[in-house]
């Protein structure tokens, strides 16, 4: 008896599986081993019903099951989804370019602190220049004044002169 499988591609035919001979225990008996060309012919039948049952298409896909066997395949192809490339991708530029531009970015910003200290005027440094800075304005300050003072002079006396 040939088992048979219905498809798409047609019927797949299997040979049938090979009985066995139980004898009743405690007897010698042994059965003959198959020869080599009942163990090719069954080999062959196996294989030709594998292909069959490729081609003839089964009821899930991915899946080739063949009657009277318990022989699946599984199509792992699909387990991992397209969107894990491309995160997975991502992350990569995007650790990428992190490990690059950090220490670039690091370099800029120390960079702009040094120049923006060079400018900054210590306040030690300042301060007796202040003081200084002061005290001639101060003593500008009193000179004019008595330039002021000489001349307000000179032109009180200009003025009772002429009277």
């Amino acid at each position: 008896m040939v088992n048979s499988k219905q498809g798409q591609g047609g019927t797949a035919t299997v040979p049938p599986l090979p009985k066995m001979e139980q004898g009743t225990p405690g007897t010698t008996a042994k059965a003959a081993p198959p020869t080599k060309e009942q163990i090719r012919e069954t080999a062959r039948k196996s294989v030709q019903g594998v292909v069959a049952g490729a081609v003839g298409g089964t009821d899930q896909p991915g899946k080739l099951a063949v009657e009277g066997s318990s022989v699946a395949h599984e199509d792992n192809s699909n387990l991992i989804p397209p969107q894990v490339a491309e995160i997975s991708l991502a992350f990569f530029f995007t650790f990428a370019f992190i490990a690059v531009f950090w220490p670039l970015a690091r370099a800029f910003a120390r960079r702009i602190d040094r120049k923006s200290e060079n400018m900054q005027v210590k306040g030690a440094n300042i301060e007796p220049q202040l003081r200084q800075l002061q005290e001639s304005i101060d003593a500008m300050a009193i000179e004019i004044e008595r330039i002021s003072e000489g001349q307000r002079f000179t032109s009180k006396l200009i003025a009772e002169r002429k009277q």
